[in-house]
């Protein structure tokens, strides 16, 4: 059955009120715990589910999952993508022009490697305006000040402090595992010393503000959030605890031994590299996506007196026989529709009715092309009295 009346040989088209165009706006809950140099998504095992996905991250398209990788690549049964060099100059983009020219002949086989994989960043900078702060800053001084009529603690330079000037706890999010937006006012922080929650934070006022909600600094600003780019700037160098939390917050020195130990602050917040000696905290960022889902709703129906044929060779009782000598084949015009009818008496069936069983439902495009089939789970009876009504839903 492909679509809807008004009725075109064995097709039915659908009417203008049959279709359906919606868009559901969903908010999709995410959250990171970040503990002993290890983040976790959504408090699972991505690595245990999928090898080929560390902990932490999200898998583009899951593809390789849990496929084998061997010692050779020629025997690896990993999907890559792979260019072969020739005549119009593809490449990747991660390979520049002169390399694509003098490092690789003709017939060369170019390859990249999958899975690809994304997970938050947290990136921690001083007071000194080195290179690789003042690139992140840079960048994001226009986006700043553009919602400092929000609030002023966006502002790039404000009686709040000049952003180069300041300790910066910068967490960057891929938009994958939010969507469009980050949902306003749904960012927590929660910062955790011994298992024990030390002080938490959230957007109360829905301005991209992050007020501190618990902890002995409740209610200073530790930093806002830019929820259209994924980006969460943590400001607050506050010593936080009651009393103090103190552990060893930076990384080992050259001599391999640790520094002194730091009181905790949100600038520590999501310490994951490795030589870092905060074995006893553990950080938990929780906020809603905001993801737009397009659907597309059609209703087929399947009338009254219609569809009370099939092509199935058990819906007659007759079989295919040959006529005119043995050159023709063809289906006896006399053969009779089988009667699956039921009755009470042994060996004798009821009065004869047509019934059929639709299974499937064949959606076509306008030049009769076959582009979807929606599968029925158990098939539906009909008969020539009943009418039905399928609803088909797609997400584009």
């Amino acid at each position: 059955m492909p679509s809807h009346a008004p009725e075109y040989g064995n097709f039915f088209k659908f009417k203008k009120a049959d279709v359906f165009h919606n868009r559901i706006k969903v908010f999709p809950k995410v959250s990171f715990l970040i503990f002993s140099g290890s983040t976790f998504y959504n408090g699972s095992n991505q690595s245990f589910e999928n090898f080929h996905t560390p902990d932490g991250q999200v898998n583009l398209y899951d593809l390789n999952v849990n496929r084998n990788l061997h010692s050779s690549s020629i025997d690896t049964q990993l999907i890559y993508p792979f260019i072969t060099k020739n005549g119009s100059f593809t490449s990747f983009k991660t390979i520049g022009t002169s390399e694509h020219n003098l490092d690789f002949a003709l017939g060369d086989v170019l390859a990249g490697s999958y899975p690809m994989t994304a997970s938050i960043s947290v990136n921690r900078y001083d007071t000194t305006l080195t290179d690789s702060k003042k690139s992140v800053l840079y960048s994001l001084r226009n986006t700043l000040d553009f919602y400092t009529g929000i609030s002023p603690h966006y502002a790039y330079s404000s009686s709040f402090g000049i952003k180069e000037n300041q300790k910066l706890n910068i967490i960057s999010i891929p938009s994958i595992f939010y969507g469009s937006s980050i949902q306003k006012g749904s960012v927590i922080l929660k910062y955790y010393a011994t298992g024990s929650l030390l002080a938490e934070a959230s957007d109360t006022l829905r301005n991209g503000v992050l007020y501190q909600t618990s902890g002995s600094t409740t209610g200073h600003v530790i930093g806002v959030v830019l929820y259209n780019e994924g980006f969460i700037l943590l400001t607050g160098s506050t010593a936080l605890g009651d009393p103090v939390h103190t552990e060893v917050y930076e990384p080992q020195n050259d001599d391999d031994t640790y520094p002194s130990k730091t009181s905790a602050a949100w600038y520590y917040f999501g310490v994951t590299t490795a030589g870092y000696g905060a074995a006893s905290s553990s950080f938990n960022l929780e906020f809603n996506g905001v993801n737009y889902i397009e659907t597309l709703t059609m209703y087929a129906h399947a009338e009254r007196n219609k569809l009370n044929h099939s092509n199935n060779p058990t819906f007659l009782s007759g079989t295919i026989g040959s006529y005119g000598g043995n050159q023709i084949y063809h289906e006896d015009s006399e053969a009779k529709i089988k009667n699956i009818v039921s009755s009470s008496y042994a060996h004798h069936s009821g009065n004869f009715k047509p019934i059929t069983y639709i299974s499937k439902v064949g959606i076509y495009d306008e030049d009769k092309n076959l582009i979807a089939i929606a599968g029925i789970s158990k098939p539906v009876r009909k008969l020539e009295d009943r009418s039905y009504t399928f609803k088909l839903k797609l997400d584009i």
